[in-house]
């Protein structure tokens, strides 16, 4: 993963940052601890910067919450419920009650 990492950031600079962490937002099994330990490297060896990595990281971070918003805007519980039971097995994920909904007004 090390390479690829580091491949992806040598091919697009910039641009590669933003799109490793971006999806690290969406598909958390990439650390973003690791993109950016490995962004901070490149900054010794390549024209990147730190001001620059830190910028194209906090945007990436920020278009990844936007889809993960974005899907969660689109899904609804209901849906939501259905996939868990129809899936939810293979991840061990199991429905739960729902509470009532108290309002506090």
């Amino acid at each position: 993963m090390e390479n690829w990492i580091t491949n992806m950031m040598e091919q697009f600079g910039y641009w590669g940052i933003l799109l490793l962490i971006a999806v690290e937002n969406v598909f958390p099994p990439i650390p973003s601890e690791v993109i950016l330990t490995f962004g901070g490297f490149m900054t010794t060896y390549t024209n990147l910067t730190v001001f620059g990595v830190i910028v194209v990281a906090t945007i990436g971070s920020i278009i990844g919450a936007i889809i993960l918003y974005g899907v969660g805007y689109l899904v609804n519980v209901d849906r939501l419920e259905q996939w868990i039971g129809k899936y939810g097995k293979y991840l061990r994920l199991k429905k739960r009650r729902r509470s009532p909904r108290r309002c506090l007004v």
